[in-house]
C-alpha cells in the first residue's frame, strides 16, 4: 500500500500481485471513493477499520485487471458503480470481457521472466457481470463529497475507456497514459485512429502540472510524460 498526498487528502493505491494494477481509494467519513477495484485483501481491511459502509466504483475502463474487485467490493459494502457507457457494455455481457488475452500476455512475461503470474491471475480473477448504475458517452461532470470530479471518453485502448480529472489538480489515465509505456490500442475494441484523433488531443490540453495517476506504475506530473513524442504502439484495428 502506497500513500499519496493528493489535493491535501490523503489517497491510497493498492497494486494487484501479477498485472501490477493500480486502484486508488479515497476515504472521507464513512463512504470511500475506489478507481479501478480489484480484491487486494489490505485494501477491503483498510476499508473495514475505517468503518466504510459505502464505496463508489469509479472504471477507467473495462479490462479485466481494472474491474476484477467490483463484485467483493458489491459483496461488501453499499455501491454505485460509474463508466463509459462502452464499458458499462462490456462489463455486462461476456464476450464483450477478455480475461484469457490478459493470461496469455502474462504467460508470455512468465515464460521470458521465469514467473508464474498467468496462473495467479487466473486462481484469483472472479469472472462476474455487472451493471453500471451511472454511465455517460463523452463526458460526465460528477461531485463526491465537496470533490469535484470530470470522467472524459478517451478511446484508443479499448472503446471504453476514460480519464477522471480531479479538482483540477490531478487525473486518473488509466491505460490511456503511463509515463514511459506508448498506449496499446491492439487489443479488441482498441483503435490506434481513435487513439491519436480524440484521446492524444484531449491530453495535450490539460494543463501539464497535473499530477498523473496511471492503471500501472507510478505517478507522474503530466508534463513528464513521453506522450509528447507520439505516444501510441499499435497497430490499428
Amino acid at each position: 500500500m502506497d500513500r499519496l498526498m493528493i489535493n491535501a487528502h490523503e489517497l491510497f493505491r493498492f497494486v494487484s500481485e501479477d498485472v501490477h494494477t493500480n486502484m486508488y481509494i479515497l476515504l472521507n467519513g464513512v463512504r470511500a471513493l475506489v478507481v479501478d477495484p480489484h480484491p487486494a485483501p489490505q485494501a477491503l481491511a483498510l476499508l473495514r477499520e475505517a468503518g466504510i459502509a459505502e464505496c463508489s466504483l469509479l472504471l477507467t475502463h473495462e479490462h479485466p485487471d481494472h474491474t476484477g474487485g467490483v463484485y467483493r467490493f458489491q459483496q461488501l459494502f453499499r455501491s454505485e458503480l460509474i463508466c463509459h457507457e462502452a464499458c458499462a457494455r462490456a462489463i455486462a455481457f461476456p464476450d464483450e470481457n477478455y480475461p484469457a488475452l490478459i493470461v496469455a500476455m502474462l504467460a508470455v512475461q512468465d515464460e521470458r521472466n521465469g514467473t508464474n503470474t498467468a496462473e495467479h491471475f487466473r486462481r484469483n480473477y472472479e469472472e462476474r457481470l455487472y451493471q453500471a448504475d451511472v454511465t455517460f458517452a463523452e463526458r460526465l461532470e460528477w461531485i463526491w463529497e465537496q470533490e469535484h470530479f470530470f470522467l472524459v471518453s478517451t478511446p484508443g485502448h479499448s472503446a471504453g475507456s476514460c480519464c477522471i480529472i480531479w479538482n483540477d489538480a490531478a487525473v486518473f489515465t488509466g491505460d490511456s497514459l503511463l509515463k514511459d509505456i506508448p498506449a496499446i490500442t491492439r487489443l479488441p475494441g482498441g483503435s490506434t485512429k481513435r487513439y491519436k484523433a480524440e484521446t492524444l488531443p484531449f491530453l495535450a490540453s490539460l494543463n501539464r502540472e497535473l499530477v498523473a495517476l496511471p492503471g500501472h506504475g507510478l505517478e507522474f506530473r503530466l508534463g513528464d510524460a513521453s506522450l509528447w513524442s507520439n505516444h501510441v504502439e499499435s497497430v490499428d484495428l
